[in-house]
């Protein structure tokens, strides 16, 4: 830019001449962006990928405390860790498979990727609840339980909320009720079966 001053009275001109640098922004501000991006792309892994993992927790640990404390929860929680892991693999491959019909391969891997990761942290939240040495089947672990798995509901409905410019406490209210009315199948259905099979 070329910048021109003018005294007045003394008849002098000033001639200045430089060039304007914009600043450069901070790495993180260059960074966010672009995560928060891909991740609104990805929208769709994250929620499928994080309420089946939560779904898939849930209904292990409530089928175990329908069993009336046949399954410890120790075995209950290295069986969903194992469980998260074999799945979360086997999700994030047929996700990969699946958007490698669509898009290059690198965006593919990233979309796996992205479904492994939702699928086994969300779905570990609620295996939290067989850790505390409480006795197993009792009331506090089924409240552990509930508390452990909301968290984890409402925290994908918000991280969806936020993904889609949606209302949080809605989008993680919707994510509770699906994810519970999902496991309620899976206790009812262990409770039937084991007083059956007395």
């Amino acid at each position: 830019t070329v910048s021109v001053l003018y005294w007045e009275g003394g008849g002098k001109m000033d001639l200045k001449i430089g060039i304007d640098r914009p600043e450069e922004p901070p790495m993180r501000e260059l960074i966010a962006p672009t995560a928060i991006n891909y991740l609104k792309a990805e929208a769709r892994s994250v929620v499928f990928g994080g309420l089946d993992g939560v779904a898939t927790s849930l209904a292990l640990v409530w089928s175990g405390l329908g069993t009336g404390g046949r399954v410890t929860g120790h075995t209950l929680f290295v069986m969903g860790v194992a469980g998260l892991v074999s799945q979360g693999f086997s999700m994030g491959m047929g996700n990969y498979l699946g958007a490698s019909a669509e898009n290059s391969a690198t965006s593919a891997v990233k979309s796996g990727i992205v479904m492994f990761i939702s699928f086994f942290c969300f779905g570990f939240i609620p295996l939290l609840s067989c850790l505390p040495s409480v006795s197993w089947g009792s009331d506090q672990q089924h409240l552990l339980l509930l508390v452990t798995t909301a968290f984890s509901l409402f925290l994908l409905g918000s991280l969806r909320a936020a993904l889609t410019k949606e209302a949080p406490l809605t989008s993680g209210m919707l994510m509770v009720l699906i994810g519970f009315v999902v496991a309620s199948l899976s206790y009812l259905i262990s409770a039937i079966l084991s007083m059956a099979s007395v």
